[in-house]
């Protein structure tokens, strides 16, 4: 017979029904904090799709994530937003109730999680159709995820199973599938992440390589299926802007299939204003760029055996946003783009929209560029914040946990960035306040 067993067996009767009271109202506060910071969340973000009624941006969905695309057209831009918030709204408050888990009390992470779905940078996020909007949701859920499970295995428990593990594996699941759903780069992104989760969770190893792989099979599916490809971060608009840096960088005469493509002076200005590959794209001739596609293919390839590190040089330069907390200033690409609202943006109630309007081109003050609208300082802020309390808690395990959706979100976008779209590395945006709020937390957690 164990010691608790026994000790619970002398206690009386009144002390056992207050331990059970107890246990009770604290499982009900754990239920009640998600769901009013959901609620909240949503109420703010339904304001915001009123105001933006069908959509902010992304009317008419481009071809970078074919199932999206296909999604949207089917039910119409305004329902489809309007499951993005009740989506973003779960992820916020789901993402509360694992920070909690850790100590985290909801006055510090409510209000963070209520500003997140009020300020514009990104509430018109949320209510745009594009797929930046669904990757980003799914870094939140991917993260929130991976912390609750990670509070199972301190506990002792992640081998136990049982409903609310089933829960957590089903959020990762998701969370993982709608990466690998809107595009290459979710792909990439959930595939970097889901390897950085591995060492940290032994107990769900299984699950998460399969994960992986259904994450990596869906764009492969799609690729062979002959799905459209994107045309801003289309590989062969890639390399292209890779050759016209290294074309910048140490001059040699192009061949005529590249000149076919564009004049030497548009490689060489796309080379000094590497931020984009629209530097490039936008001048260029297209149907010779089709037809000349082989020849691109094979200079890049020489490119890349015999100068490596000029390939490496513009995935840098147009992954700036991904690092950089302030904007490049090698060319008139090089600023954070903030894409305006679509022509049919016109909302449901026209002081609502003028109002979100207005508070929009407030915040696009460019001071507060690199506060607002960059993810890369939040991302840093962020991994600093759960340091502190994995140093301070004995818990090495959360800084991959914590940071492995932001991490394959930034190692993805520079390994396929085609612009400096802020939307882009808005799962930063998102994860940086909350994951901050772990630096409040200065006693133990609660068990």
């Amino acid at each position: 017979m164990s010691t608790s067993t026994t000790l619970d067996e002398v206690r009386p009767e009144w002390a056992r029904r207050q331990e059970r009271a107890r246990r009770h109202r604290r499982a009900k506060s754990r239920l009640r904090l998600p769901f009013a910071v959901a609620a909240a969340c949503w109420a703010v973000l339904l304001l915001w799709w009123a105001a933006t009624y069908p959509a902010y941006t992304g009317t008419a969905p481009d071809g970078s994530a074919p199932l999206y695309a296909a999604a949207v057209r089917a039910v119409h831009a305004g329902p489809a937003t309007l499951l993005q918030t009740a989506a973003a709204a779960f992820a916020l408050g789901y993402l509360v109730a694992a920070l909690a888990r850790f100590g985290v009390r909801g006055r510090h992470s409510g209000p963070v999680a209520l500003a997140l779905a009020a300020l514009p940078p990104t509430a018109t996020l949320v209510v745009s159709a594009t797929p930046g909007a669904v990757a980003t949701v799914a870094a939140l859920l991917l993260t929130g995820a991976g912390l609750r499970l990670l509070v199972r295995r301190a506990e002792g428990g992640l081998h136990l199973g049982g409903p609310v593990q089933r829960l957590d594996l089903a959020v990762l699941f998701s969370a993982v599938c709608a990466l690998g759903l809107t595009g290459t780069r979710g792909a990439g992104t959930a595939l970097v992440a889901v390897a950085v989760l591995l060492p940290a969770l032994p107990g769900a190893r299984v699950r998460l390589v399969l994960l992986a792989a259904f994450a990596l099979a869906v764009p492969v599916a799609l690729g062979l299926l002959g799905h459209p490809a994107d045309r801003g971060g289309d590989l062969h608009t890639l390399r292209a802007a890779d050759l016209a840096l290294a074309q910048h960088r140490a001059p040699t005469p192009l061949g005529p299939a590249l000149t076919a493509v564009a004049p030497p002076a548009a490689w060489e200005a796309a080379g000094a204003d590497c931020s984009a590959s629209a530097a490039l794209t936008g001048p260029w001739d297209a149907a010779a760029a089709r037809r000349a596609e082989g020849e691109l293919t094979a200079a890049w390839r020489r490119l890349l055996r015999d100068h490596p590190d000029r390939v490496l040089d513009a995935r840098l330069c147009r992954g700036r946003l991904a690092w950089g907390v302030w904007a490049g200033s090698s060319g008139p690409h090089a600023a954070t783009e903030v894409p305006g609202p679509a022509a049919g943006s016109r909302g449901l109630w026209h002081p609502l929209h003028a109002a979100a309007s207005w508070s929009r081109t407030l915040l696009r003050a460019p001071q507060l560029d690199w506060l607002l609208w960059r993810g890369a300082l939040w991302a840093y802020l962020g991994l600093a914040a759960v340091v502190l309390y994995a140093w301070r808690h004995r818990l090495p395990a959360l800084v991959p946990v914590a940071g492995a959706a932001v991490l394959g979100t930034q190692l993805a976008l520079t390994a396929s960035a085609a612009d400096q779209d802020y939307r882009t590395m808005a799962a930063a945006l998102f994860l940086g306040p909350l994951l901050l709020t772990l630096a409040t937390v200065r006693t133990r957690r609660p068990a």
